[in-house]
């Protein structure tokens, strides 16, 4: 064999029985091989990965053809640290105080989106009511992926969610989009919690209270511009400072005696005597309230004559007006029992 090879086409080969490099001037290439023993013409056959050496490997055969394994088909000198992209991160959002009745449409909405669904219950578990303040395990059998609810022996705290949330967000790549209350009662700490999440989809914290006090709601309204009905707050727990509420606004019967944070119209009466109001206003104000928080004092009404609407809105940053309205009802509401009654209702657009 000779030791010496014309027209070799690589730059340096290792003989394993020979320590001496042979070194051709010739053109570099793009890597280097590094070249084993020579190999059999039956044993090349046998492997997938050789390097031919000779004159014209490839257009004739002849002694002077050899074979070699190829060891290694580059070098390295530096070898760098691997590169290890960022993870995904997968959009989110929060579900707060949900009802297994309101959970299934909200749950579709949310899968045709490939959102995760993270379940906020501040409450603890009941007994009765399960339908309306579910468990973990009810939500995660309807399909929430995860739930969080205070530890045993704690009330809930927004603080301590909005932690929660943000340690899970970051060990699980999450990203949260929003956080959507599914009740009345979790409507004003729902932008708090979505302000602590760092998210810029919420109202203004400022209103966050009038969102649920009907008092102030009155207020942001009148201060907005619009006319609301005559109203004023009642704190004396015996009612007593009715009478002299309905004589300075100037209140004809029947007038209106409701809770500061009701909903529908639950703890909402009409009043057609002055015994009547003073009672229901001294109920409410030594009461709990709808939605299981005290409160301190009644809210006194004039009590509008007509036909009632609604009138649903969503903020919307990208109108010029910066709200939309997604739809309005009119009700049909009757009186009986010393409330109104809403039999029906139909969308007029």
């Amino acid at each position: 064999m000779n030791t010496e090879i014309e027209n070799v086409s690589a730059m340096s080969l290792i003989r394993p029985d020979d320590d001496q490099v042979v070194t051709n001037n010739m053109e570099n290439i793009e890597h280097e091989a590094l070249v084993g023993a020579e190999m059999s013409v039956k044993e090349a056959r046998k492997s997938a990965t050789i390097a031919t050496l000779g004159d014209t490997p490839f257009s004739s055969g002849g002694e002077e053809l050899e074979h070699h394994a190829i060891v290694a088909t580059e070098i390295v000198s530096d070898p760098v640290e691997p590169h290890h992209p960022d993870p995904i991160q997968v959009n989110a959002v929060v579900l707060l105080d949900p009802r297994l009745t309101d959970c299934p449409e909200v749950l579709e909405a949310t899968k045709r989106r490939g959102l995760i669904t993270l379940a906020v219950i501040p409450k603890p578990k009941r007994i009765t009511g399960s339908e309306f303040y579910p468990t973990a395990e009810a939500l995660l059998e309807i399909g929430v992926h995860q739930v969080y609810e205070p530890p045993i022996g704690q009330k809930f705290d927004v603080t301590e969610c909005a932690n929660h949330l943000q340690t899970v967000e970051q060990q699980q790549h999450l990203r949260f989009l929003g956080v959507i209350p599914l009740r009345e009662s979790a409507v004003d700490y729902s932008d708090i919690l979505a302000a602590m999440l760092g998210l810029h989809v919420h109202n203004d914290l400022g209103l966050s209270s009038a969102r649920r006090d009907k008092g102030l709601m009155k207020t942001a309204v009148a201060n907005a511009g619009l006319r609301v009905a005559k109203f004023a707050r009642l704190t004396a727990q015996d009612g007593s400072d009715v009478p002299n509420a309905i004589k300075s606004l100037e209140l004809d019967f029947p007038v209106v005696v409701k809770t500061p944070r009701g909903m529908s119209t639950m703890d909402v009466y009409i009043c057609g005597s002055m015994e009547e109001a003073v009672r229901r206003s001294g109920e409410i104000v030594r009461s709990v309230g709808p939605d299981g928080k005290k409160a301190n004092y009644s809210l006194l009404e004039e009590f509008l004559v007509g036909n009632e609407f609604a009138v649903n809105l969503i903020a919307s940053p990208t109108t010029p007006r910066g709200v939309q309205v997604t739809d309005i009802w009119e009700y049909n509401k009757i009186s009986t029992d010393g409330t109104m009654v809403n039999t029906w209702q139909t969308m007029v657009d």
